[in-house]
This record gives structure tokens, sequence and C-alpha cells, in this order.
């Protein structure tokens, strides 16, 4: 899901500046996809400092615990155009979270919004003003809009390559003994 929204819905190229927000094994992977895209900055984003420390050893460049700082450190690298592309993986997805990742981004840029949120919340506070004048565009992402028959085996032929890493995301494992605690 992760890979897959960075490589099709926010068509990550090289060179590209993407934040990706909340990061979860979907982010994580969201930023694998990046940097295998060729992006030059891949900035994750979540307040737990655990989180960001392995977002940095799975592809993020850059971390930060607010979007705010995020974003100002992407405008701080693209001339003060704000990046390419955000990806929004928070694990329950507001409005306000994809409003924010809205903002962040440049003229013509994609925010795509793989994480879920309530079903009954209506409404992203974005200026209508910014997405027309500026050509922003707003993606939804199921599965990162991929087909488990085709990219599945894909990205596995990239995990035995050594291009995707999945061992890294696993930081905890637990005997049958134990499986009340890890649950």
């Amino acid at each position: 899901t992760g890979f897959g929204s960075a490589e099709k819905p926010a068509n990550v190229r090289p060179g590209d500046t993407v934040i990706v927000m909340g990061i979860v094994g979907i982010c994580s992977n969201a930023g694998q996809g990046a940097a295998f895209c060729g992006a030059q900055n891949v900035i994750a984003v979540d307040p737990v400092e655990f989180k960001r420390e392995k977002a940095m050893e799975l592809g993020a460049t850059h971390a930060f615990a607010s979007l705010a700082e995020a974003a100002d450190f992407a405008r701080s690298v693209t001339n003060g155009q704000g990046a390419d592309s955000a990806i929004v993986t928070v694990g329950v997805t507001t409005g306000e979270h994809v409003g924010q990742a809205f903002s962040a981004i440049r003229k013509a840029g994609t925010c795509v919004v793989t994480g879920l949120g309530s079903l009954m919340e209506v409404g992203i506070p974005v200026s209508l003003g910014e997405l027309t004048l500026f050509q922003k565009r707003i993606q939804g992402a199921r599965f990162g809009e991929s087909s488990p028959s085709k990219d599945i085996l894909r990205m596995l032929g990239y995990y035995q390559a050594g291009k995707l890493k999945l061992d890294e995301l696993v930081t905890r494992t637990y005997t049958l003994d134990t499986l009340n605690e890890g649950y």
C-alpha cells in the first residue's frame, strides 16, 4: 500500500521531494517507495521519536516531529516551492491532516491520502483558491493503487534482490504463549 502510494498516485520521480506523514508500516513503505523511485528528499513526519528513527533506516532522508517543520524543510530545499507530493498515511486520518499536507505541496503537487478516517467525517480545510490557482491535486489511494496479482510478485522480486526492506519492519516478535501480550 505504501510503496504503491509513492509509485503510482504520487508518481514520484527522480529528484522529487516527498513528505510522508504518519509513520507506521504503510508510511515506512511509502518512504521506501519514494526512495526507490529516486526521490532526492524523503521527509518522514511523526511525533514519536522511535518511529522517526525507524523511518530513517527505511529510506527517509529526513524526519521531523511535525508537519510544519517538514513543510518548512521542504520549502528550504525547493526554492520555496514545497514538496512535489505528500503522502498521508496517518492511522486515523482527519480532514485536518489532509489540509496540512495539501498546504505543504508545491504548485501542481499531489496530496495522496492512503490513511483511512471516519466515514462520517466530512470536510477538508483547503483553500479553494489555492486548489484552483495552484492546480494542486488531492488523490485517494486504496491499497496504493496496487494490483495484488502483478505488484506483489514484483515487490517480492525487489525484496529478494535486496532493494526492498521487509525484515527491518519487524520490531518485536512473540511466542505463542505471549500472543495475548503481542495483541
